[in-house]
């Protein structure tokens, strides 16, 4: 039995009895990140300038930073996950393991990378760039979404891992590459 197996069934097991909290860290944190991003981009957008100096302009602005800081790069974490996954199919352990429950309902699609994971690192580390305190926050929370759906039966540690690794690669890569083409120094919120 492999490490990655016995840490699932481990965290299982544990978790058939806190099926509401694994339901709720797995599933529902994902929106909570969101949440904070775009709360804390819109309070420091905000910050930077107000309103008053025009809303359409405030509006705009707010737009075409999220574009470049969030969308872009989460919407290449979920291209890249989704292509590794068709790629790379890996039973989910609640599939492969007859011993493990799947205690959040779930497909039994692929699940290499984490999709959730990926795209939550992505929040992560972007908004890193700009404000460590609210990243730490945030990596926290993806931290226990992750174990939580380790727990579930839906991924394995390694899965989790490999969707982190992936979220942090596109957004320095992206980063390196926007400020390599700009001619920016870095990327500011401005």
């Amino acid at each position: 039995m492999s490490i990655d197996s016995s840490i699932v069934r481990f965290l299982n097991n544990w978790g058939e009895q806190h099926k509401s909290l694994v339901h709720l860290c797995s599933n529902d944190f994902v929106y909570l990140v969101i949440l904070i991003s775009v709360a804390w981009f819109a309070m420091r957008i905000l910050s930077t300038r107000p309103v008053s100096a025009g809303w359409k302009d405030s509006i705009s602005r707010f737009l075409v930073k999220g574009i470049v800081v969030f969308a872009i790069p989460v919407g290449i974490a979920i291209v890249i996950s989704e292509g590794v996954s068709r790629f790379y199919v890996r039973s989910r352990p609640f599939v492969a393991d007859p011993t493990v429950k799947l205690l959040v309902p779930h497909g039994a699609d692929g699940g290499m990378p984490s999709h959730h994971i990926a795209f939550m690192m992505t929040l992560v580390i972007s908004v890193y760039f700009y404000d460590r305190r609210i990243a730490a926050i945030l990596a926290l929370l993806t931290l226990i979404s992750g174990i939580a759906r380790i727990a579930a039966g839906i991924h394995y540690p390694s899965d989790i891992l490999a969707g982190a690794a992936l979220g942090v690669a596109i957004v320095y890569i992206y980063r390196w590459a926007l400020v390599k083409f700009s001619g920016e120094k870095q990327l500011s919120l401005n």
